[in-house]
């Protein structure tokens, strides 16, 4: 019941998320796509070593096996990329509770970052290989690497009484990231 509950209660915030990353922009090019980049470097950079990892593992879920920092440093390293994370807000992460609803956003991304790295390829030839890692995510892996996780987050919100608590968490997550990412990556007009 959480999940659906997430999804109705955050579809505002995800929908701003989407248009600020705007990746399927006709407009969006190989700039715009390492901005974007150097953006969410920043925001993992900062926000994975927040995670309450352990406290994580002891609720049933192993974040471990899933960070996406070293994909997007692999990503930066191949496309000459440096890391902006001055100004940067984190969403609350403190507590397990809290930490499943920003894991609630970050998780639930792969999902289109699956659609988003076979359109970077078609668009503009960026593949795991070549500067795309970040967005291929899991690959083949990603609906039940997200299935195991919504199996998680289900599992500890009905052993505990923190839906309003998960729910807050990922609104803010969604939130910081529309802000930090949103600042200057959307793809500006061009003259014909």
């Amino acid at each position: 019941m959480i999940l659906k509950h997430l999804k109705e209660e955050t579809r505002v915030q995800h929908e701003e998320v989407e248009a600020a990353v705007d990746v399927m922009n006709q407009m969006f090019d190989l700039d715009d796509y390492k901005r974007l980049l150097e953006r969410f470097w920043g925001y993992y950079a900062a926000f994975e070593p927040e995670l309450p990892i352990e406290e994580m593992k002891a609720a049933g879920f192993d974040y471990s096996e899933r960070v996406k920092l070293p994909l997007i440093e692999a990503d930066a390293k191949v496309l000459g990329l440096v890391r902006e994370d001055h100004g940067l807000e984190l969403p609350d992460i403190s507590t397990v509770a809290k930490a499943f609803g920003s894991l609630y956003v970050i998780e639930g991304s792969t999902l289109g970052g699956q659609v988003i790295s076979r359109h970077l390829q078609q668009h503009l030839g960026i593949t795991s290989e070549n500067g795309g890692a970040f967005y291929a995510g899991y690959g083949h892996e990603t609906g039940p690497m997200w299935k195991a996780f919504g199996e998680s987050l289900t599992r500890f919100a009905e052993e505990k009484d923190v839906d309003d608590e998960i729910i807050e968490a990922a609104k803010a997550t969604f939130a910081s990231i529309t802000k930090w990412v949103g600042r200057k990556t959307n793809a500006a007009p061009r003259n014909s």
